[in-house]
């Protein structure tokens, strides 16, 4: 996973979309927070990875939560 923003990806990986809900986003936002706070070194890659996920991750969240904000 080079850019988790889809503008370094090699064409030739297979991907996958998904649809979460909050609650989803949160989970995984948990497990993601959660591997990269016990970091036990490793492939800098993967870190570095886990750490575009978990920007992502809090951006969605955000945009869920201004959305449901924005219907009140």
């Amino acid at each position: 996973m080079d850019d988790l923003d889809g503008q370094g990806m090699d064409p030739s990986e297979a991907t996958v979309e998904f649809t979460l809900n909050a609650g989803g986003l949160r989970l995984l936002l948990d497990a993601v927070t959660y591997r990269l706070e016990r970091w036990s070194g490793g492939e800098p890659d993967e870190q570095v990875d886990l750490q575009r996920m978990q920007v992502l991750l809090k951006a969605a969240i955000l945009e869920v939560t201004f959305g449901e904000t924005g219907l009140r």
